[in-house]
């Protein structure tokens, strides 16, 4: 029991070489040995070590038990190992665990629904005699999360007719899909029920999402009086109504907000994300140039991929190809889509045909299917009065059935022209952080 006490205390301090090494001294390991250290690897983000201590566990011939059961089945949900879950599933339905444990059911329930098995992890919950808010959170959750928001919202219903009352978790994922769909009139439910029960003076994230639905469903005004109303505001608070403002183009408010929001708290690399985004759709070269320095020599915070593509894009808009160079020499790694994209947007705007076929070349060679590549190619071609070299994109464009391809995976993305696609296409994957 003392050698247990100390191996769990290695493993909550986050010193998981000293956990096993605890381990290892101790003569005759027991059940609780063993989980505590597999729990110890998947609380500490090493699922795939966690996996081999279980199967270790086994070998030895130790019998695991429900906690057992439950930490391996959160590693098999964060590796998506589907095959295995299922396996535990099997030992945990013959053992007769799930008719006396909900919270190895819950935990059940989310493996299925983080592995995609979506129709698994409503069977299970329809399986449960007694029902807890943790398990309609977590049927919830995996549809939130693979955006079947019909069934979200559904599943949000039936609960409340059943007598469950949602807690803060609830009201984040049904806020979530309420600003996937634009569905502004559940929204504001939400947010009455949320005042009613007094649950922003207590929980910070379920104001961030509050924010983040009201400014995704274009109610900016709204985002805005709910960050005024919170006691406590942090950083996600504030990237969440830069970027709904971000998204319709006004970046004079976004570097308002931006100003404001440093005096409070801390930026983090995705309020730089939204800032130089707007920077670069606005034409404000001056302005992201600062910030993209700010980033590192004020805020010690290092650019990433997104932000040298985010400059890139600006510069190559501008019509700044020598400082685009500058930026793509110095990147450290260069197999980012959007990257090659951006340049290739900026090539046709200002018929830069020899760094435009550097960027067409580099974005086939990532995706030889990418039709935004082969279209933005041709048409440089076709400007500049090289109509073979437009008819060989052509016929390679044919040849790799890149015509079929849709612009964006993105359903929300409405076509109405090509430059309106490219512009909406870029902007998303620029912003692609969750916030």
């Amino acid at each position: 029991m003392i050698a247990n006490a100390l191996l769990g205390m290695y493993v909550k301090c986050g010193m998981l070489d000293k956990a096993s090494e605890v381990f290892k001294r101790i003569l005759v390991p027991d059940v609780v040995s063993w989980t505590t250290l597999i729990a110890g690897y998947t609380e500490h983000g090493l699922a795939n070590e966690g996996l081999k201590c279980f199967k270790k566990m086994q070998e030895e011939g130790f019998h695991p038990d429900a906690v057992t059961y439950m930490c391996i089945l959160k590693i098999c949900g964060i590796l998506g190992y589907l095959q295995v879950g299922e396996d535990i599933d099997a030992h945990v339905r013959q053992k007769g665990l799930l008719q006396r444990d909900i919270i190895l059911c819950n935990t059940l329930i989310d493996m299925y629904a983080k592995c995609g098995a979506l129709e698994k992890s409503r069977e299970v919950f329809e399986q449960l005699i007694v029902r807890d808010v943790v398990s309609w959170n977590t049927l919830i959750i995996g549809y939130a999360q693979h955006e079947r928001i019909e069934e979200t919202l559904e599943c949000f219903k039936q609960m409340q007719d059943d007598g469950i009352t949602p807690d803060e978790v609830t009201y984040i994922c049904i806020l979530k899909a309420c600003g996937i769909v634009g569905s502004l009139e559940i929204g504001k439910e939400i947010d009455a029920k949320i005042g009613e029960q007094g649950l922003l003076e207590k929980y910070v994230m379920l104001g961030n999402a509050l924010i983040d639905m009201y400014a995704k469903c274009g109610e900016l005004k709204k985002a805005r009086e709910v960050l005024e109303q919170l006691p406590l505001r942090d950083v996600v608070s504030w990237n969440a109504l830069m970027a709904g403002y971000a998204q319709l183009g006004q970046a004079s408010v976004v570097l308002d907000l931006f100003r404001r929001m440093r005096n409070e708290v801390m930026p983090d690399p995705v309020t730089f994300l939204i800032l130089l985004t707007s920077c670069s759709h606005a034409g404000l070269m001056e302005e992201g140039e600062k910030l993209f320095d700010d980033m590192h020599d004020v805020y010690h915070l290092d650019p990433t991929l997104k932000h040298y593509s985010c400059m890139v894009d600006l510069f190559g808009r501008a019509g700044h190809f020598d400082k685009a160079q500058m930026l793509l020499d110095k990147m450290p790694y260069s197999d980012h889509l959007p990257l090659f994209l951006s340049v290739l947007g900026a090539c046709r705007k200002w018929l830069n045909v020899k760094l435009g076929r550097w960027a067409f070349e580099q974005s086939i060679k990532l995706d030889e299917k990418c039709v935004v590549a082969y279209v933005c190619m041709e048409n440089i071609y076709a400007a500049a009065g090289m109509q073979e070299k437009a008819r060989e994109i052509e016929a390679w464009k044919v040849k790799n059935n890149a015509w079929s391809v849709p612009l964006s995976t993105d359903a929300n993305m409405n076509v109405y022209s090509f430059e309106v696609a490219i512009e909406n296409h870029m902007y998303k994957l620029h912003t692609n952080d969750k916030l």
